[in-house]
């Protein structure tokens, strides 16, 4: 079976975010529990994905793929801690990255990869998708 392009992609030394890009639909969603609504666009995309590279090491353990859906696992480390990621990829009839979806275990180490990633990417991630907001009635909304 080829690997998908987008873990040659990061399998690969000297990725660039352009290569990245390269991968992507231009109205591509990503999905991932870091934040509290989906990350949407090539340019935004990319930049979040690149990123989630310079905090933490490992590689691929598993890679599952039917018709335009694939799923990869992911274990490695940041901070000394295991980490294990889960991610639905969808690609588009072009073969562009249209939807990824990301799940990590445990939570207590997701925190670590959270603050980490906060802090690189504060300034470009409006505040409001790093936390719940409440409405004028106290419940919590994720403006979706």
């Amino acid at each position: 079976m080829n690997k998908h392009p987008l873990r040659e992609f990061k399998e690969t030394p000297g990725a660039s975010l352009e290569g990245l890009q390269s991968l992507l639909a231009e109205d591509v969603v990503f999905s991932s529990p870091i934040f509290t609504r989906e990350v949407v666009g090539k340019e935004m995309v990319s930049k979040v994905m690149l990123t989630s590279t310079t905090v933490r090491d490992g590689k691929f353990t598993h890679e599952f793929k039917q018709g335009n859906e694939t799923v990869l696992i992911w274990e490695g480390f940041i901070d000394g801690h295991k980490l294990v990621s889960f991610e639905l990829i969808v690609d588009d009839e072009e073969g562009k990255i249209k939807y990824r979806s990301v799940a990590f275990k445990p939570y207590p180490v997701i925190t670590l990869f959270r603050s980490a990633m906060y802090e690189l990417l504060k300034d470009m991630i409006p505040e409001d998708m790093w936390e719940l907001q409440k409405n004028n009635l106290g419940n919590i909304v994720t403006n979706n």
